[in-house]
C-alpha cells in the first residue's frame, strides 16, 4: 500500500509489462507478451467498462480482420513505420496468430478477410479467452490520473490502484469514434514524456458538402468519386456511392476523405455512369430525347429515379419537355452525369471517422521496435502511430501487427 495522488491508500500491483488500452493493438500485444513471459507478467489497463468495443463495431459487426493485399500502397503516414510493420507482419502471419485462438478466416472480394463466423464477437472472444489462458488479466474502469517514470519502472496511477511496470505500452487508440469511447488521452500522456503527434485529422468518414439533396437520402449508385483541389486532381476511387441528406458516403468516399482537409479549394466530382464516356452518353441521350416526353424522365431508363430527377433539376431542365432540350442541353446533362459536383465542408468532427490520420511518427519511435527514442521501455502501437490505411481490413491488420511487434520487442 502507498499514499496516492489524493492522499488515499492505494493498492500496488507489480508487473513486467503494462499495456494501456484494450483495443486491437493492445490485446494483440498483451497476448504476445503473455506467450513470451508467462502468467502475471502482463496486464491490460482499460479506461472503459470492457475491452474491445471498437473491435465489435468493425466491419459492420463482422470484423474485417485483415486484407490479403496488405501492402504499403494501401497506407498513408510514416513510411518507415508502415514498411517495418508490414515486412514483419503479413496476412499469413495474421491468420497463424488467430489460428492459435481457434479463429478461422473467410476470404471475400477485394482481399478482405473476416472471421468464418461473420461475427466480430468471435475475434474478441477468442482473444479474451486466450488472454485468460495465458494469465493476462484485464483491469477495466481504470481511469489514469498520472503516469510517472522512475529509474527502472513506470507507475500508472488511478484513484486507488498503482500499476508498477518495467515496460509500458501505449495502445490507447486515436480520437476517432468517440461514441465507442475514443478520446485523446493517449496523446496527452505521451506529450508529458515529450512525445508529440503530427497534425491530426478525421479519416475514413462521410463527406459533408455544401450541396444538400434531401431527396437523395438513402440512394446508392456505383461510380467514381474524384477529389480536386482547384484544377489539380488529388485522388480518385471507384465503388458504391451512398448519397445522404448532408453529402456523400460509402467506402470509396471514405478512402478520399482524409485528403479533403489538405485542399484549399476542394471539389468532388461524382461519375455515376463510369462505363460510358461523355460522348457516348450524349449519343444515348439524343436517342432518349425521342423516347421520353418530359425532360424529368430522360434518365429514367438509366439511373435511380430520384438521382435522375435531381441531376435534371441541377441542370435546370425539370420544367422542359424532351423536345425543348437543345444539343447544348444534352451535352450539359451528360456532363453533369459524369461530373455531379459536391463542395466538401471542412471537417474536424471525429464522430463518424473510423480512424484518425496523423499521430506519432518515426521521429519519436524506432520503426523496428516501436520503442520511444527518448524514453527507454516505453512503446507505442496501433492508431496512436502516424499510420492510417484504406477501408478493407488494412487498419486492423496494422493494429494487430504493430501490437505483436511491440510484444516481440520487449526484453
Amino acid at each position: 500500500m502507498c499514499n496516492g495522488v489524493d492522499g488515499e491508500f492505494m493498492e500496488i500491483k507489480r508487473v513486467k509489462i503494462a499495456v494501456i488500452g484494450g483495443g486491437a493493438s493492445g490485446i494483440a500485444c498483451a497476448i504476445t507478451c503473455g506467450e513470451r513471459f508467462g502468467k502475471n507478467s502482463t496486464v491490460i489497463i482499460e479506461r472503459q467498462s470492457r475491452v474491445g468495443k471498437k473491435i465489435l463495431a468493425t466491419g459492420n459487426g463482422r470484423c474485417n480482420i485483415t486484407n490479403r493485399n496488405a501492402l504499403p500502397e494501401h497506407y498513408h503516414g510514416d513510411e518507415k513505420i508502415i514498411k517495418s510493420v508490414l515486412e514483419k507482419f503479413s496476412p499469413n502471419d495474421c491468420e497463424k496468430f488467430f489460428a492459435r485462438m481457434g479463429v478461422l478466416f473467410r476470404d471475400e472480394d477485394g482481399g478482405r478477410v473476416y472471421p468464418y463466423s461473420n461475427q466480430a464477437s468471435t475475434v474478441l472472444d477468442g482473444m479474451r479467452m486466450y488472454c485468460a489462458k495465458l494469465g493476462v488479466p484485464e483491469i477495466c474502469d481504470f481511469e489514469i490520473k498520472l503516469i510517472k517514470k522512475h529509474k527502472d519502472f513506470f507507475s500508472v496511477i488511478s484513484q486507488n490502484i498503482v500499476i508498477q511496470a518495467e515496460n509500458i505500452v501505449f495502445a490507447t487508440g486515436s480520437k476517432a469514434s468517440p461514441s465507442l469511447g475514443a478520446n485523446d488521452s493517449g496523446y496527452s500522456f505521451l506529450k508529458d514524456f515529450g512525445i508529440t503527434s503530427t497534425t491530426l485529422k478525421p479519416a475514413l468518414c462521410p463527406i459533408h458538402a455544401k450541396e444538400k439533396y434531401k431527396n437523395l437520402k438513402g440512394v446508392r449508385s456505383k461510380g467514381t468519386v474524384t477529389l480536386f483541389d482547384g484544377n489539380q486532381k488529388i485522388i480518385s476511387r471507384d465503388g458504391e456511392i451512398q448519397f445522404t441528406d448532408y453529402g456523400i458516403s460509402g467506402i470509396c468516399v471514405f478512402d478520399i476523405s482524409r485528403f479533403v482537409s489538405d485542399c484549399k479549394n476542394p471539389k468532388i466530382f461524382v461519375d455515376v455512369m463510369k462505363e460510358y464516356s461523355e460522348n457516348h452518353l450524349c449519343d444515348y441521350l439524343f436517342k432518349c430525347r425521342k423516347i421520353f416526353t418530359n425532360a424529368d424522365d430522360i434518365l429514367t431508363g438509366t439511373l435511380n429515379k430520384k438521382l435522375a430527377q435531381v441531376i435534371v433539376q441541377v441542370c435546370g431542365f425539370e420544367k422542359k419537355s424532351c423536345k425543348e432540350l437543345s444539343e447544348n442541353d444534352i451535352k450539359k446533362l451528360a456532363h453533369t452525369v459524369k461530373h455531379f459536383t459536391f463542395t466538401p465542408l471542412k471537417n474536424d468532427d471525429y464522430s463518424y471517422a473510423q480512424v484518425c490520420a496523423g499521430g506519432i511518427s518515426s521521429k519519436y519511435v524506432y520503426p523496428d521496435t516501436l520503442m520511444s527514442k527518448s524514453v527507454k521501455n516505453l512503446y507505442i502501437c496501433g492508431e496512436l502511430l502516424d499510420v492510417d490505411g484504406e477501408c478493407g481490413g488494412y487498419n486492423l491488420h496494422f493494429a494487430f501487427g504493430s501490437g505483436i511487434i511491440v510484444g516481440k520487442s520487449i526484453k
